[in-house]
């Protein structure tokens, strides 16, 4: 059976989680908020957790054995994408993992596969599409089932007619230009003044450029304060690299080992002592930016302020893109126009030819 906890928010909204664990799979949740009556909403926990229970047992039942096509559903097939080998390898396996259980397995869990055509998943894009959802957001939850759809076509689970729908991704805005102005830094690092471990984390990523999984997975083995620099060894491309550390970087990851609470492994960690996460960063940058009045700013725009202050103090493109990790020159040229019409080496040599002197 389901378990079903009654849980009480900040706000004294009530909730019912239901949670459902079969051998062999990944624990999975989901909460019910009262609309109507606990009694309802209790209900609606209890069918979801029994539904979904049901069908994984009725997977596990067939392990070992050739599945019948016919029969797989979208919870079957989201369990046996996560628990294939190589999706595990994946360097991004927990965020698909989260895209996947998050939506995937708890809206259409019990559906079947071969009902699943264009018309359920252009019905699924439009329930992503909730206010304040951005469009590369959508992408990424769609992009996370295109992974295991087209993994199961590979591995003989889908018929390999049933292609992947075209044209069911949306059309994404260019590239954010959002950067720090040299006021809003210093409004960042003064609201972040109570929070050491967020300034130093602020600090070390606008002092490198660094992504944000980047700096939650660097540990004190992968920085060399004597040398001002760190090793990043998992990257988006997949390729280590070495980052600079500015003296105010530096002297910031000096001050997390004088707190209180200090890891030997990791340098940013909660109260507790474990590796900071990133949801809770992303709750604590939220309180930061909201006390800096930072107006459409987040904390990956941290990077692209790195960019465009090397790039306003005499930086090249090629520098910024080596710093940010850039494997395609094109990467960088997004911040092509911060130094658009500012003179290069050699302008002043070229200059001299044109007036005739030697």
């Amino acid at each position: 059976m389901p378990t079903i906890r009654k849980r009480k928010g900040p706000t004294g909204n009530v909730a019912f989680l239901a949670q459902v664990r079969v051998r062999g799979f990944k624990p999975a949740a989901k909460t019910f908020r009262v609309d109507t009556t606990h009694a309802e909403a209790r209900a609606r926990a209890v069918a979801w957790g029994q539904a979904l229970e049901r069908e994984l047992k009725a997977q596990s039942s067939r392990a070992g054995a050739r599945r019948d096509i016919t029969q797989l559903t979208i919870g079957g097939l989201v369990a046996e994408y996560l628990a294939d080998a190589e999706t595990r390898a994946l360097r991004t396996y927990s965020e698909v993992e989260r895209l996947l259980e998050s939506f995937w397995l708890n809206k259409y869990a019990t559906e079947r596969v071969l009902d699943f055509g264009v018309i359920q998943l252009r019905q699924a894009r439009d329930k992503l599409q909730t206010p304040g959802r951005s469009a590369g957001t959508v992408n990424r939850y769609l992009g996370a089932m295109r992974g295991a759809w087209n993994w199961a076509r590979a591995t003989g689970l889908i018929p390999s007619e049933r292609a992947w729908p075209m044209r069911l991704m949306l059309t994404e805005p260019r590239g954010r230009q959002r950067f720090l102005s040299d006021s809003e830094v210093a409004a960042v690092l003064k609201a972040a003044e109570a929070d050491p471990v967020m300034r130093a984390a602020i600090i070390v990523s606008l002092s490198s450029g660094m992504r944000q999984g980047e700096l939650l997975r660097l540990t004190w083995a992968d920085i060399d304060l004597a040398g001002g620099k760190c090793l990043i060894r998992e990257t988006k491309n997949g390729e280590m690299r070495s980052v600079h550390l500015t003296p105010a970087a530096v002297e910031a990851l000096k001050g997390l080992r004088k707190l209180p609470v200090v890891s030997p492994v990791h340098p940013f960690v909660t109260a507790s002592g474990t590796p900071l996460k990133q949801s809770f960063l992303e709750v604590r940058w939220r309180r930061i930016s909201d006390a800096a009045k930072l107006d459409d700013f987040r904390w990956h725009d941290l990077r692209h302020s790195c960019a465009s202050i090397l790039l306003q103090s005499g930086a090249t493109l090629g520098m910024v893109g080596a710093v940010l990790g850039h494997r395609s020159p094109a990467m960088t040229m997004r911040y092509a126009h911060l130094v658009a019409g500012q003179a290069v080496t050699g302008h002043d040599a070229l200059d001299a030819k044109l007036r005739g002197t030697p």
